[in-house]
């Protein structure tokens, strides 16, 4: 059996690091820009996760779910602000958040070019299984914009480290 490790806290780049301030992500059509550093800037405490794609079996029934579910106990753990990004188009992004009935509890960023993910160093060559680049599976804790944990699967595409269980255990 592989044990999951956490990537997290002192010992990944990623942690005390904020977003590019020229990034641009995509809400509900390509019109609808936004960029992450003010959104995640805007608030105290966020989480942003990460996904392969849209529609996939492990983001549709796993991840995002996962998230909704502890909606409220991370709301009580003082999280503002939940978005999740994916290398996928504006529309699907908003298909696949009406399809998981996301509301206003996740905000939902597409990143069409996959430039936001690889600015980060989260992507991966996803070619053989989803045609491209796309994005590793990850959970980052924001605070006041700044990265103060993550949680990026090893194999990057598992479910585990970046549960919306294991993010509650380490808030």
């Amino acid at each position: 059996m592989l044990r999951a490790t956490r990537v997290l806290f002192s010992a990944n780049p990623l942690v005390s690091k904020t977003f590019d301030s020229a990034a641009v992500l995509h809400r509900a059509t390509p019109a609808d820009t936004v960029n992450p550093a003010e959104l995640f800037g805007s608030v105290k405490k966020a989480v942003l996760i990460g996904v392969p794609g849209a529609f996939t079996p492990g983001c549709s029934k796993n991840h995002v779910p996962g998230y909704l579910k502890h909606y409220d106990q991370l709301k009580n753990k003082g999280i503002d602000l939940i978005g999740c990004v994916s290398v996928n188009d504006a529309f699907v992004m908003t298909a696949w958040g009406k399809d998981l009935e996301v509301g206003d509890k996740i905000t939902m960023l597409a990143d069409p070019q996959g430039t936001f993910v690889k600015g980060l160093g989260l992507d991966f060559d996803a070619s053989a299984a989803l045609g491209g680049h796309r994005s590793k599976r990850f959970a980052l804790v924001l605070e006041n914009g700044k990265i103060t944990k993550a949680f990026v699967e090893p194999n990057n595409t598992g479910l585990s480290v970046s549960l919306a269980e294991n993010l509650l255990n380490e808030l």
